[in-house]
């Protein structure tokens, strides 16, 4: 489209598509559906766990006193949910005289909240993926600026996480051996009752390179007969190179936001995929007189307009 060229009022210029440059947003932890969410009505929960034991029965002489049964032991543990929220505002002097993107027609009121809003709304994405990543690879509960108590499941629950150390710089070393562990502490340690199908390894990109750099999965990819192309796969699944190797689904997850890495540098983590509430996130009521004790949703977006006609927040 041919546009007046501002340098010279007597000239015009053709004007292309807009250039969008749109920051990657990174959402693997939430497609893999390893967190499920809950709405709630208050700003605290309360978790409620139950230690069930299993024992094998020992056999009584006949006419004897029977062996007793004990109960599980319960506990309750508290957790504050933190608050996320952030403002904006749209000014006259933001619409007024200004061209809309992609466009030679003048900018909308409404264009311009839509687009504060979306810009918002993946705001807040990045800050729940991240969140969740932190919880994966450390156990706290995300709250940056301290507005709640500290809080690690590994401390509150009495869990302690296995290490285990894949000596990539010993080219004997026996991978599927390492996996196999990771695989045993997983099903020894499920204590849900689910039936394991499938494990995923999120790895960060320097734990993946030298993963698939080792002697002996070099070796696996030059005899192995499969769909396992890095390259392919890589364009087949976005920005994540997959790698099925010894019953584990390794994925490389690049993601982070500004100089934060989501998984730890030189780590990768195991987890077990569709497991029921293995990971929870509880979403609490908006902090406004119509949400009080409602059931809380996951994200909340509220526009008012000025008395005095000055601005939109």
């Amino acid at each position: 489209m041919a546009i007046r060229d501002y340098a010279d009022p007597f000239k015009v210029i053709d004007q292309t598509e807009a250039i969008i440059s749109v920051p990657n947003q990174w959402g693997l932890i939430n497609e893999l559906g390893l967190f499920q969410q809950e709405g709630v009505t208050q700003h605290t929960v309360s978790v409620e766990s139950q230690n069930g034991t299993l024992a094998l029965i020992g056999d009584t002489k006949r006419g004897t006193r029977n062996l007793v049964n004990k109960d599980d032991v319960r506990a309750i543990r508290t957790f504050a949910i933190p608050n996320f929220s952030i403002d904006d505002a749209v000014f006259p002097e933001d619409v007024q005289g200004k061209r809309a993107y992609g466009s030679d027609n003048p900018d909308t009121t409404d264009a311009v909240i839509a687009r504060k809003l979306e810009r918002l709304s993946r705001l807040h994405m990045a800050t729940r993926e991240y969140a969740r990543a932190k919880m994966i690879c450390t156990g706290d509960v995300y709250s940056p600026n301290g507005t709640v108590v500290a809080q690690n499941v590994y401390t509150d629950f009495g869990v302690t996480r296995k290490e285990i150390d894949f000596v990539f710089g010993t080219a004997t070393t026996d991978m599927i051996a390492k996996g196999e562990e990771g695989l045993a502490h997983v099903q020894d340690n499920i204590q849900t009752g689910d039936v394991v199908n499938r494990v995923v390894a999120l790895c960060s990109p320097g734990f993946f390179s030298k993963l698939i750099s080792h002697a002996t999965i070099k070796d696996s990819y030059k005899f192995y007969s499969s769909t396992q192309e890095p390259l392919r796969n890589r364009l087949g699944q976005g920005l994540f190179r997959r790698f099925e190797f010894g019953g584990i689904e390794y994925v490389e997850y690049r993601g982070k936001f500004g100089t934060n890495d989501l998984i730890t540098a030189g780590e990768a983590f195991l987890l077990p995929v569709g497991v029921s509430d293995m990971f929870k996130t509880f979403n609490s009521p908006a902090t406004k007189f119509a949400s009080v004790n409602a059931v809380g949703e996951p994200m909340y977006a509220h526009t008012y307009y000025d008395p005095r006609d000055e601005k939109i927040v």
